[in-house]
């Protein structure tokens, strides 16, 4: 266990350390160079050409290269520990713990996939005989924090916390599996009672780990990410430049405006303007889209200021660890609901999960939010 624990350690130290210092750079030098220069270079172009490509394609195209020091971290250390042997391992050390969940250690495997992506969690739960385990299972996946959600974490925290970043991440990421073990136990002793299937499983023996098979599987990894969600960032970043621009100029009055105003009295409780509401909103699609959105709402500017800084100088502690907590146990994104629909068959079980986490997450972010207060945040 102390192992298991210590190796989720060395990927957050590594993202810090490693990726955290490359993507501010990315952010702030070469994405903030490039809004400059495409400003000066589109000088005497209509205005709405120039705030196009700067706050609407730019901004998408540079949240998808600032991301990717992260991802190439993560996957790095999660390709080292695969190889290694260590994670079927894992799936052993972990079945006590699991059977408390009403499950057993196989379903460690496809819940500990959910740290790159929900999606192949929820279908790894195929690997699971029993019914129910393999339910429960899929109902727990999107509990477990992605690398979307690691990755809008990894951006945001220390640009709100300094650096407390670490220590508030992991906070974060250890409340995303309490709750997890909270909501399993509950459905575990309430819809889900039965006997559960013995764990046998062959574990493969420690070898020293493949530099070339790593390397493959972090390329694999990236351009899956590219492929799936980079196009989908930049398109949303160009509908919510669109919705923040119309019917006028001041996105103050923009239709986006007014649908973060309808929302508003569920923000006051988690002390969240609209534009905090809508990046929620627009994380459905992806989660990585919350910070697309957040891009185009504080991004505008002629300053070479990072992203992650401009956000932060208008957002108050209290209302930035609410937003995170939120943001970690939000609802799912799309194409983990359709995997979700898929492999349970039943729109009934999708919609109890979606509602379910919805009022998690809207719960937790009150409480943080008036836990920071009376902090003093």
């Amino acid at each position: 266990m102390l192992l298991l624990v210590a190796a989720f350690g060395l990927v957050f130290w590594a993202t810090y350390t490693l990726a955290a210092p490359i993507q501010a750079w990315l952010d702030v030098t070469i994405v903030g160079g490039l809004t400059q220069w495409l400003v000066r270079a589109l000088a005497g172009r209509p205005t709405w050409l120039v705030h196009l490509l700067a706050d609407g394609v730019l901004s998408g195209a540079g949240i998808v290269i600032t991301f990717l020091p992260i991802l190439v971290v993560f996957f790095a250390v999660l390709g080292l520990l695969e190889d290694t042997g260590y994670l079927a391992r894992s799936a052993y050390v972990m079945d006590r713990f699991m059977h408390r969940l009403g499950l057993h250690g196989k379903s460690f495997l496809p819940l500990f996939l959910g740290f790159g992506c929900n999606v192949p969690a929820v279908m790894g739960a195929r690997i699971i005989e029993s019914r129910t385990g393999r339910l429960l299972t899929i109902l727990l996946a999107p509990l477990v924090p992605c690398t979307a959600r690691l990755a809008v974490l990894a951006f945001l925290a220390p640009a709100f916390f300094g650096r407390s970043a670490t220590i508030v991440s992991w906070s974060l990421v250890a409340l995303n599996i309490l709750v997890l073990a909270l909501v399993g136990m509950v459905l575990n002793r309430t819809l889900f009672q039965g006997e559960r299937a013995a764990f046998i499983m062959q574990l493969p023996l420690y070898h020293v780990p493949n530099l070339r098979t790593i390397g493959l599987f972090v390329w694999s990894s990236i351009w899956a990410f590219l492929r799936k969600t980079g196009s989908t960032i930049l398109l949303m970043s160009l509908v919510v430049w669109a919705l923040s621009n119309l019917p006028g100029p001041d996105v103050e009055h923009s239709y986006l405006a007014q649908l973060g105003r309808l929302l508003s009295p569920i923000g006051q409780l988690m002390g969240m303007d609209w534009r905090l509401l809508v990046a929620l909103l627009s994380s459905f699609v992806a989660k990585e889209n919350a910070i697309a959105t957040l891009g185009v709402l504080y991004g505008p500017g002629k300053e070479a200021v990072g992203l992650a800084e401009k956000i932060a100088a208008g957002v108050s502690p209290a209302t930035a660890l609410a937003f995170l907590v939120v943001t970690m146990l939000f609802i799912p994104c799309v194409a983990t609901v359709a995997a979700m629909k898929q492999e349970t068959r039943s729109w009934g079980w999708t919609s109890f999960s979606i509602i379910l986490l919805l009022g998690i997450a809207l719960s937790a972010g009150v409480v943080a939010y008036q836990a920071g207060q009376w902090l003093g945040g």
